[in-house]
């Protein structure tokens, strides 16, 4: 029997943190189960260095990530399930993405840690924080598809 694994996109803004954070986390919680992509509508020039060290603490190698557009997966994969984790990418995706099932469209707000101020362990505790509520909404939306 042959098992498909489903294609899950996670998009924000530039693709630098949250996008990029949600992809490592699912292809290293449900690899088996899911290809995990992630796209920027306005994609970055880098991974934020602070995403690749916090992923890293929890054993997952974002060193070779780079941001990627939405344009680069429009019409290219077979997207099952698009997830936003910013309101500006929520308002500035396609409405209809080719083949993406009705009601398969999600969105989870995360604050942007990059925003953070103070010093370097105070900005890292806001990357570790996203990366902990990536964990716990990924673990709880898996748990939701049985």
């Amino acid at each position: 029997m042959s098992v498909h694994k489903r294609h899950v996109i996670f998009l924000c803004n530039g693709n630098t943190i949250r996008s990029q954070m949600a992809e490592g986390l699912m292809n290293h919680m449900a690899g088996d189960r899911f290809t995990a992509l992630s796209a920027g509508v306005d994609p970055g020039e880098r991974v934020h260095p602070m995403a690749i060290a916090v992923m890293e603490e929890a054993g997952i190698d974002m060193s070779g990530h780079k941001p990627k557009s939405i344009k680069d997966y429009l019409g290219k994969e077979a997207i099952l399930h698009m997830i936003t984790v910013c309101d500006k990418a929520q308002q500035s995706c396609p409405r209809i993405w080719p083949g993406l099932p009705e009601g398969n469209r999600h969105h989870w707000m995360l604050d942007n840690p990059a925003s953070v101020e103070g010093s370097e362990e105070e900005r890292l505790a806001a990357f570790r924080k996203v990366r902990d509520d990536l964990r716990e909404r990924i673990s709880r939306w898996l748990e939701t598809l049985g």
